[in-house]
């Protein structure tokens, strides 16, 4: 290999590498944002359990409310599910490209390097359709974006704290549970 083929195959791999750590940095904040949601969906489930149990009148709407919610929820995780899946792959074939134009260091082949580009290509357009998922996402939620990503910066399990409701019917349940335990150890 000539020293121009050396430098131009540097490149190569230098661009499948920048692409593998952008793809990354985008799956992670995917993955960050899905766990939000999923936290999200689990504290609105277990409210609308505990409204549910409760049945009074003057829940209903509060339910259908909940219920609504828990499904656009539910939807959201499952597009946040397929753009983080799209990227999956993406990560994929920019890593095959790269592992390609390696093979082209101890191979001499300029074909290589065509499949290295194509693999290249591929991976942009699954990275540009898992972002465009991603967007559409966006776009149909419920929260303004920024104040989503706020939420989810500044969400940690330490930072978690269930809504004044949930926790006080969790007290009072705690003395049933002593007192049964009690009364079987007796």
């Amino acid at each position: 290999m000539s020293v121009e083929q050396t430098t131009q195959l540097i490149q190569l791999i230098l661009n499948s590498v920048l692409m593998i750590v952008a793809c990354a940095f985008v799956l992670g904040g995917l993955m960050l944002r899905r766990s939000a949601l999923e936290n999200q969906l689990q504290t609105t489930s277990l409210e609308y359990y505990q409204v549910l149990h409760l049945a009074y009148d003057s829940q209903v709407d509060r339910l259908l409310l909940l219920k609504k919610q828990l499904r656009h929820l539910q939807q959201q995780i499952q597009s946040s599910r397929n753009g983080i899946l799209a990227l999956h792959y993406a990560l994929m074939v920019f890593v095959a490209s790269t592992f390609v134009l390696a093979m082209r260091t101890v191979i001499e082949g300029t074909w290589l390097i065509s499949v290295a580009m194509a693999l290249f290509v591929s991976g942009m357009g699954i990275l540009l359709f898992g972002v465009a998922i991603v967007l559409l996402d966006l776009h149909q939620s419920d929260r303004p974006f920024w104040q989503e990503m706020t939420g989810i910066l500044t969400f940690s399990p330490r930072n978690f704290v269930p809504r004044e409701d949930l926790r006080i019917r969790r007290r009072a349940a705690k003395p049933k549970l002593v007192k049964a335990r009690r009364a079987r150890a007796s």
